[in-house]
């Protein structure tokens, strides 16, 4: 398979997904820095931003999901259920543990974490399986999700026992950590080469 070849069908969605990824965290940035600057009242509408951000994150996951099921046959359909399957149990096993143990109200963010980091994980197994990744590749685009999701983690459970700065701060850190590995990874895309 060439490079060409490579970025077709599911690798091209994949990538596509990756760059509204890229999108829905820098619009996401800027809303927030918009919105919730301490100190200081918007002076522009943060609406359009939260617009990008919804409908680029959206698409992201969608097109992720949709470029990793193109890939089946090739791809191990049991690797990619697996995946899914594994999203699900760890939403409900983090939903358990931060509300439980860690006492922080659930909030839209942790679903959103763990949505990303299902969708990353499954379009990693997705080119790894199907021969578009070398294994080492696919491990390092797999340590680069769980990297994003561990950071993502502990700026969820430490943001309401922040101060004001602090926590607009650490409200930033994860989207631009998660922009940082979709660009990455829409690099790895762009130079896979099949095995």
């Amino acid at each position: 398979m060439t490079r060409s070849e490579t970025l077709q069908g599911g690798p091209l969605l994949i990538l596509i997904g990756e760059l509204l990824l890229v999108v829905c965290s820098i619009s996401y940035l800027v809303w927030w820095s918009v919105v919730f600057r301490p100190s200081s009242r918007p002076s522009i509408s943060g609406g359009p931003f939260l617009a990008g951000a919804v409908l680029g994150g959206l698409g992201g996951v969608v097109l992720l999901a949709v470029g990793s099921a193109l890939l089946l046959p090739r791809a191990s359909g049991l690797a990619l259920g697996a995946t899914v399957g594994g999203g699900v149990a760890l939403g409900a096993v983090l939903v358990w543990l931060t509300t439980t143990l860690a006492h922080r109200s659930l909030t839209t963010e942790l679903p959103l974490i763990v949505v990303w980091t299902t969708a990353q994980v499954l379009a990693g197994v997705a080119l790894g399986t199907s021969g578009v990744l070398s294994t080492p590749t696919t491990v390092g685009w797999l340590a680069a999700t769980a990297v994003a999701l561990l950071a993502g983690l502990a700026c969820y459970l430490v943001f309401y026992s922040l101060g004001t700065v602090a926590a607009y701060r650490v409200g930033m850190v994860p989207l631009a950590l998660d922009g940082v590995v979709a660009a990455l990874l829409a690099a790895v895309v762009v130079l896979a080469r099949a095995r």
